[in-house]
């Protein structure tokens, strides 16, 4: 889509909404007759704290920037759920707001990621903090449930944790291909306040993360096997895959044991399966 279009995409967009928006929905009074049922432009305009001329050229897809701050203030105004919330940033060339801090699992991830049980699994967000788990997954990275939540990361198990660091195999190549990975899962969403407060954190945590952030290589993820010198187990090797989840911007992440295996035995066992 041309920058030109996608500004005519914003304007019906809005235009749309706010013909939808009844002022007593809006916290306005009603008085008098009015021709159509949605707010007039300088009800938004006045709703969002602008004037009427910046949002009618607005809405006329003029050549504007609209900052994140009245891109919010739109949406309040207009009223709009957070799927369309996220609509209109989009429309604008904003990363959608909060889209690398939502938490929310459906209790159908959680069961999902039981049943994968030995197999570590977890679910992640776009900032790569673990927002669900299998024992599993804590046989290789630890008792995740004691981290806080924003340790509770991906990035930083890998660049500041030492047993994972030990148990990574050549995890020079291991921690690029991560960094790369999540500069491409980021995409739009890099200049995010919640995106780039972490790689300030980490930049100062980890020298390794800050030299390997500033080559900005992009990597697209491709399933593979990984091999692990686990403290307890040896050297033990697993495929690795990625899915998406459904509707939303979180990926679930699994190392698959091969089944019947000795290893997967071995993995019943440390998780405390009670049929191993």
């Amino acid at each position: 889509m041309t920058a030109q279009g996608q500004r005519r995409e914003l304007a019906e967009f809005l235009r749309s909404r706010r013909a939808r928006r009844t002022p007593a929905e809006a916290g306005l009074p009603t008085v008098g007759r009015r021709r159509t049922p949605g707010l007039r432009r300088e009800e938004v305009a006045t709703l969002a704290g602008v004037s009427i001329t910046w949002y009618t050229w607005l809405e006329q897809a003029r050549n504007i920037r609209v900052s994140r701050q009245i891109l919010g203030s739109l949406a309040t105004a207009l009223g709009l759920d957070a799927v369309e919330r996220a609509h209109l940033f989009r429309l604008a060339d904003e990363p959608p707001p909060d889209r690398a801090s939502r938490t929310e699992l459906p209790p159908q991830y959680e069961l999902l990621l039981t049943h994968l049980d030995p197999n570590p699994a977890f679910i992640v967000n776009p900032r790569f903090d673990i927002l669900a788990w299998n024992r599993g997954c804590e046989l290789l990275y630890g008792e995740l449930g004691a981290l806080s939540a924003s340790r509770r990361n991906v990035l930083w198990l890998t660049f500041t944790v030492p047993e994972v660091r030990e148990m990574t195999r050549d995890w020079e190549t291991e921690a690029a291909l991560t960094v790369a990975l999540f500069r491409t899962q980021a995409n739009e969403g890099i200049l995010a306040p919640e995106i780039t407060g972490l790689i300030a954190e980490l930049s100062d945590a980890s020298p390794d993360f800050a030299r390997l952030w500033r080559r900005k290589d992009l990597a697209p993820f491709v399933p593979k096997a990984r091999t692990i010198d686990h403290p307890v187990l040896g050297e033990v090797t697993l495929d690795y895959v990625k899915l998406h989840v459904a509707n939303d911007d979180k990926t679930l992440v699994s190392y698959l044991l091969p089944p019947g295996s000795e290893m997967e035995s071995q993995f019943l066992k440390l998780t405390g399966n009670p049929d191993a």
